[in-house]
């Protein structure tokens, strides 16, 4: 069966990317019965994390050296 050109809709890339990651969140909100707030909290966490994680990745400090 053929569309008619104007019953096609036509998404950009960006939108589709953002609805799956949408439907992706809204489905951790419902099996780990996670309210929006509760969400955006571990969000901020991760960030958070990430941040300190790449920080300490970046800094030129010299691990001990092993003893023999």
């Amino acid at each position: 069966m053929h569309r008619i050109p104007s019953e096609i809709l036509h998404h950009k890339t960006k939108n589709i990317k953002l609805m799956a990651i949408v439907q992706r969140l809204q489905r951790i909100m419902v099996n780990e019965n996670l309210t929006p707030d509760e969400l955006v909290g571990c969000a901020e966490i991760v960030r958070d994390n990430y941040g300190r994680f790449n920080h300490i990745g970046q800094s030129r400090v010299a691990p001990p050296q092993r003893r023999r």
